[in-house]
């Protein structure tokens, strides 16, 4: 078998050495398209022979395969698997395992594979990840070429572990935290709606262009199927690992008032609630709109914080609604702004900075979950969440992320071992071999294959 992988590492520099000395005068793109072609192929090779030879160094210790109760079904069953290099394809063993009644691929456990997996964890990871942007299809069209069903992009997603958001910085000093919280409303597939809670921690905002601004170390915090209150206990308690809380003198929560917005008041020490300028905007035209004449009355007084400016222009609509619907538009008005109107004159005594929250959302959950006609099962809407989430925290899926935990059983790590001694005998001085290292001349890549018959081989 080591034979077999040292001629393939002389066959791809063969390769290259062909394609950069072409006389064809090719443009780099070129020369990239075509050693990325070889490069991958012999990838795929090597990780074909490795797979194949752990499974030789398994069939061939017949003592310990005796001792596990294993006895040889079939030889040479093939298996191919999509990988970031192309499709892998290898020839593994077949085994009956008489101790636990049932039948089993020892080097499948190796590649870290499931009988029925069909693609990498690297591929799985970039499934889920575009998924996290665009639909099934797309991500498999972007990521494989369509060559996986929108069901495997799905399946991936739902195998995504529970992320843990680490601290920024622990016991990080700020005077002043801003909260925004807000949710999407997202369609399920029974027919019915629910909503998704957002609540960002940023400590502030800074300008990055005209009109344009950043909240400054944002963390978005985000869940479903949960209750809100746990969501605001993790917010408190990241909090906590963050930043030094006896340092922090004031936390502003903007949000539109809704009850498990300010339940965050009870949980989060040293908070306050802001009603945030969007809503205060979206309720005033609703409320007049049948009489926009009124409507800069309104602002001016809510601006002001002046509540008997507000409750005289209330009435003023009142006495000129036409009919019961807008009547009834005004007095919801007149009940939002005054159930919330210690958020609205806080605008007026503190410096308690802006607001974003409809922005957050439509960017980090809206755009994915409710924008587009679709209808979500609970499962994939959990999933989904918890990934968009992780994303906005500038993070990205990785394969330990879908990995499932199985411990190797000692006959294979034995297996692993022998087959990589095995490998790591592999004799760079073939290299040698090869006309550029003959001529005498120290060019670049006389260079680079020296470099590379001089390393160290491997050794477990």
């Amino acid at each position: 078998m080591k034979e077999i992988i040292q001629q393939k590492c002389v066959e791809f520099i063969h390769q290259v050495l062909n394609e950069v000395t072409k006389e064809e005068l090719l443009q780099l793109d070129e020369l990239e398209t075509q050693i990325k072609r070889h490069s991958d192929s012999f990838i795929m090779d090597v990780l074909s022979h490795y797979l194949e030879c752990v499974d030789e160094q398994i069939r061939e210790d017949k003592a310990e395969r005796k001792k596990q109760g294993l006895s040889v079904e079939r030889k040479e069953d093939k298996r191919e698997i999509l990988t970031t290099f192309g499709s892998l394809k290898y020839l593994r063993t077949y085994y009956k395992d008489v101790k636990n009644q049932k039948h089993i691929y020892p080097v499948d456990q190796v590649a870290g594979l499931e009988g029925y997996e069909r693609v990498s964890l690297n591929v799985s990871a970039a499934l889920v990840n575009r998924a996290a942007e665009v639909s099934y299809q797309k991500s498999s069209k972007h990521i494989t070429g369509g060559h996986v069903t929108r069901q495997t992009v799905k399946n991936k997603l739902r195998k995504v572990n529970r992320f843990k958001e680490s601290p920024l910085r622990e016991n990080k000093q700020v005077k002043t935290l801003y909260l925004v919280a807000d949710e999407d409303h997202v369609a399920l597939q029974d027919g019915k709606n629910t909503i998704v809670p957002l609540i960002v921690v940023y400590e502030g905002k800074e300008k990055i262009s005209k009109g344009r601004y950043r909240c400054v170390n944002a963390r978005y915090f985000g869940r479903y199927g949960i209750k809100t209150e746990e969501l605001w206990y993790e917010v408190l308690d990241w909090i906590d690992q963050t930043y030094c809380y006896e340092k922090i003198e004031q936390i502003y929560i903007h949000g539109d008032g809704a009850s498990w917005i300010k339940k965050g008041l009870e949980i989060i020490m040293k908070s306050k609630f802001v009603l945030d300028k969007y809503h205060i905007h979206k309720a005033v035209l609703r409320g007049t709109g049948a009489q926009p004449e009124f409507r800069d009355d309104i602002r001016q007084a809510i601006q002001a914080a002046d509540k008997d400016m507000f409750t005289g222009n209330i009435q003023n609509l009142l006495l000129n609604a036409t009919d019961q619907k807008e009547a009834k538009r005004i007095y919801e008005l007149e009940r939002y702004i005054l159930h919330n109107w210690d958020g609205i004159e806080i605008k007026i005594k503190e410096d308690c900075g802006g607001c974003c929250a409809e922005g957050q959302v439509s960017h980090t959950l809206s755009e994915r979950l409710s924008s587009r006609p679709m209808g979500w099962s609970r499962e994939g809407l959990k999933k989904m969440v918890d990934v968009r989430i992780y994303i906005a925290n500038k993070n990205r899926v990785e394969p330990e992320d879908l990995r499932k935990q199985v411990k190797q059983e000692p006959y294979v790590v034995q297996a692993i071992q022998r087959a990589k001694k095995k490998i790591g005998q592999i004799d760079p001085d073939r290299i040698g071999n090869i006309a550029v290292m003959q001529t005498g001349k120290v060019t670049p890549l006389y260079k680079w294959l020296k470099n590379i018959q001089k390393a160290e081989p491997y050794t477990s």
